[in-house]
């Protein structure tokens, strides 16, 4: 009941929603598509009509809920969500231990010289394209792979994540908690935004990967979008 008033206030500001967790298969189905027809990419648009669309169905289901709703506020979204699974709002606390581990066998590959950056990203955008059911080129998978690495203009939002990631890599003795893997998760987003808040770290690894990528030839330097918080983006940008 306190954010109500808040969301309700925020609701009539002008704003869009942007499905952040389907960004990597969006992006990688197009770049299947531009591949396999011999065009250049053409990017995806992560953009949804509502707030309640940028949440992934529950498992079984193909869409939400709450999508055949129609007149349905954000601060009453809000209130049905946390009184049937509140855990959507909680830290995913679960997923810490899984992926500190990961983050731990890559470093171990990464010291015994087997997670060169080429192949470390052959083997991510397979993987991400595993995950989310996508067939690759049969035959092709590593001449995809390969052309998607080729310039950091497409799939961007997994590159630059993939970049961010390996800067993380490359710092042993940084042991990333749950809030620093939610802010990496927010990574593959920066592409689509204008602005975006990071704390001081992942801030400082996308501006590390930001920069590779202008190196490699990616039309915008992504660094440029971040912030420390709401307060500085707003001094920064007054009007």
């Amino acid at each position: 009941m306190q954010l109500r008033p808040l969301l309700q206030a925020l609701e009539q500001m002008p704003y869009a929603c942007l499905k952040e967790v389907t960004i990597v298969a969006q992006e990688i189905q197009c770049a299947v598509d531009a591949f396999n027809s011999g065009a250049e990419y053409g990017g995806c648009s992560p953009y949804v009509p509502r707030w309640d669309y940028t949440l992934m169905p529950l498992p079984g289901q193909q869409r939400s809920a709450t999508e055949g709703w129609i007149k349905f506020p954000l601060d009453e979204m809000v209130y049905y969500i946390n009184r049937s699974r509140p855990e959507v709002f909680a830290p995913p606390e679960h997923h810490l231990e899984r992926l500190q581990t990961q983050l731990q066998k890559d470093r171990e590959l990464l010291r015994a010289g087997q997670a060169p950056a080429r192949e470390h990203f052959f083997r991510s955008i397979k993987n991400h394209a595993a995950t989310h059911r996508i067939s690759l080129p049969e035959g092709r998978e590593n001449e995809f792979a390969e052309w998607a690495y080729a310039n950091p203009n497409r799939c961007p939002g997994l590159r630059l994540n993939h970049e961010v990631y390996r800067a993380l890599m490359m710092n042993y003795t940084d042991v990333p908690e749950t809030a620093d893997f939610s802010d990496l998760a927010h990574i593959f987003a920066i592409p689509y935004v204008e602005a975006a808040t990071l704390d001081n770290r992942m801030r400082h690894y996308c501006t590390i990967a930001s920069r590779k990528m202008m190196k490699f030839g990616a039309a915008y330097n992504f660094a440029d979008r971040l912030y420390e918080d709401v307060a500085v983006l707003i001094q920064r940008n007054p009007t």
